[in-house]
């Protein structure tokens, strides 16, 4: 009797909990309330999980702040000139964007992305990040949630004007000729990336194929999609996308840059897109579905394609090595010879067309400084000759020039001893602000 009894006790206490689990799941995701005794449902059930976050904060900080080096407390700041960064960081469940003055550390405006906006689409996890933001006439922004479903555009008061969900979208967004968006992307269902398949020998794999995607900057309506694998396969390039170290992401596309105005070299309406896996830069014409130009440089893992003059465009070469291959163990016989093959610096490459040559861009400064980015960043060549670039792995903001350093910065974070992980930093200039006013 006494093992029925407890086993009789031990269905009662499972119902008991999945009872008590469909009431606090309904109450937190607002399906059903509980009359009065709502909110302290929802109180007592939160409290495991705010406990949670505190000892998140009070011993180790999220993966969204970056641990302020020594080296890295002290600014640098020689600007003379006004230069805003228009930067988005997380602080808890709060998605904050911000527009800065730089030079004197001023805010010019703020947006807000409240948490039960995002996840009224997905469900807001400890990685999630905006990024990145465009500013828009009137102060409103363009921003995407990173590798989640949706493109926002808001007003100065943080008003939704549009939201797109058609694709999951990802890295960075670029402005065409006609004012509307490129911007990488990703077919899904209801979050959920959907995939494509390769199959070698009876092995058949899924894998990642990002679209490129032109959205209308007014009404957020896509206007344009298109698979890369089709690209690549329609081109005759199905041999870069087998290049590739990550078969389930054989492009990680993370760059469109739209050519503005015709070049002997380039035509309106071209694209310059970056692919990260296989360490490559093409051109390519949408009019026609052609691939004008394959570029496979002196650069690996690159980000941010700029186009700087008639006949030469500018990569962030990245500089990385692959560190996730698994292979067998190999024996090696016992040796003094070696080679020093440190990757230390990132480094931003011109290319030019005419001449079929890449040089660095002050090499030096980035050599002194150690300025490093193994995954992300970006940058911008400005009209005076200095270059910004958003050291993304150390979260350190830099302009600097060929006699030095003019900006190192950092995002100031609420929890001591840390900053905020700069998230795509958008940089504008005075005459750019008041050309948007």
């Amino acid at each position: 009797m006494k093992v029925v009894r407890k086993i009789a006790l031990g269905i009662i206490l499972i119902f008991l909990l999945m009872v008590w689990s469909g009431i606090v799941r309904n109450v937190t995701l607002g399906e059903k309330t509980m009359g009065l005794l709502t909110q302290p449902i929802k109180v007592f059930s939160e409290g495991v999980s705010n406990m949670k976050k505190a000892y998140t904060y009070i011993f180790k900080a999220p993966d969204y702040y970056i641990k302020t080096k020594d080296q890295d407390t002290l600014n640098i700041n020689k600007l003379n000139y006004n230069l805003y960064g228009l930067y988005s960081y997380r602080q808890g469940d709060a998605f904050n964007i911000e527009l800065k003055n730089f030079k004197d550390n001023s805010l010019k405006h703020e947006w807000k992305v409240p948490i039960d906006k995002l996840s009224e689409h997905y469900k807001v996890d400890g990685n999630d990040r905006l990024y990145p933001a465009t500013l828009m006439p009137n102060l409103d922004i363009i921003v995407s949630c990173n590798e989640r479903p949706g493109l926002l555009r808001m007003d100065a008061s943080s008003k939704e004007k549009w939201f797109n969900e058609d694709f999951i979208f990802h890295h960075a967004m670029n402005r065409d000729s006609l004012g509307n968006m490129w911007i990488p992307a990703v077919k899904h269902e209801y979050g959920v990336i959907v995939p494509m398949k390769v199959e070698l020998e009876g092995h058949v794999t899924d894998y990642r194929d990002d679209l490129i995607v032109n959205v209308d900057v007014n009404t957020g309506k896509t206007l344009y999609s298109k698979s890369l694998t089709d690209v690549f396969l329609e081109n005759n390039l199905d041999y870069l996308i087998n290049k590739s170290p990550y078969v389930n992401d054989p492009f990680h596309l993370n760059d469109i840059q739209p050519v503005l105005e015709s070049t002997p070299y380039f035509k309106e309406g071209d694209l310059f897109l970056s692919f990260r896996s296989p360490s490559l830069v093409i051109q390519y014409r949408p009019k026609t579905n052609k691939v004008v130009k394959v570029l496979e440089g002196p650069f690996t893992f690159q980000h941010d394609v700029d186009i700087i003059s008639p006949n030469s465009i500018a990569i962030l070469n990245n500089n990385s090595i692959v560190t996730k291959v698994t292979y067998d163990e190999i024996e090696f016989k016992p040796t003094n010879q070696s080679v020093n093959r440190k990757i230390n610096h990132s480094n931003v490459l011109i290319y030019n067309f005419e001449e079929d040559s890449y040089s660095p861009v002050y090499e030096d400064v980035f050599l002194e400084h150690d300025i490093f980015t193994g995954a992300e960043g970006l940058y911008r060549i400005f009209p005076n000759g200095d270059l910004f670039f958003e050291e993304q792995g150390s979260g350190i903001l830099w302009v600097i020039n060929q006699y030095g350093v003019v900006l190192k910065t950092t995002l100031k974070s609420d929890i001591e001893g840390y900053h905020y992980l700069p998230n795509w930093t958008t940089t504008y200039l005075d005459d750019e602000l008041q050309s948007l006013n």
